[in-house]
């Protein structure tokens, strides 16, 4: 699954939830939308936009407290509904996983997590009990090779302070 928006809210009285959007594409959170919320399949009744999502109406939460009982659940679409993406961006389950080394040779472990950020993700780099901590931004990330299942990031990462 691959995770759309986030609810954050009830709205109103009647079911209506705000969400954060998690996505680049916009009419995934339109009217007539099909969403699986806690596992089970949801259509979006009405929707109105926000600046840092969206208003919903999803068929089956029909009241403020079952709106509120969502909060915090994610919004997804199943993997075979996943849309291309451009150039230098990847969906987070495609980062899961892959090695991580540094431009130098240093093996630095897996990815293990995506930490989404306001300006940036922060992918998490784990071997072992070891963490370091990769913005992804263009000066950090030299490469990400899906094939090869391999990211290579740049020495300063791993320059200690004095």
């Amino acid at each position: 699954m691959i995770r759309v928006g986030q609810v954050r809210g009830a709205f109103g009285v009647a079911g209506a939830v705000k969400v954060e959007s998690l996505t680049d594409h916009a009419d995934r959170l339109r009217p007539g939308a099909e969403l699986w919320l806690a596992g089970e399949l949801r259509r979006v009744e009405w929707s109105s936009p926000r600046p840092e999502g969206a208003v919903l109406k999803l068929s089956g939460v029909e009241d403020r407290t079952q709106a509120g009982l969502q909060v915090g659940r994610y919004l997804e679409v199943p993997l075979s509904d996943a849309k291309p993406l451009p150039a230098g961006a990847w969906y987070h389950h495609q980062l899961l996983g892959l090695s991580v080394r540094s431009e130098s040779g240093r093996d630095l472990g897996q990815i293990a997590d995506v930490l989404e950020g306001p300006a940036n993700d922060v992918w998490v780099a784990r071997a072992g009990r070891d963490e370091q901590l990769v913005p992804a931004t263009k000066d950090a990330v030299l490469e990400v090779d899906l094939e090869r299942r391999e990211v290579v990031v740049a020495d300063w990462l791993l320059a200690e302070d004095a």
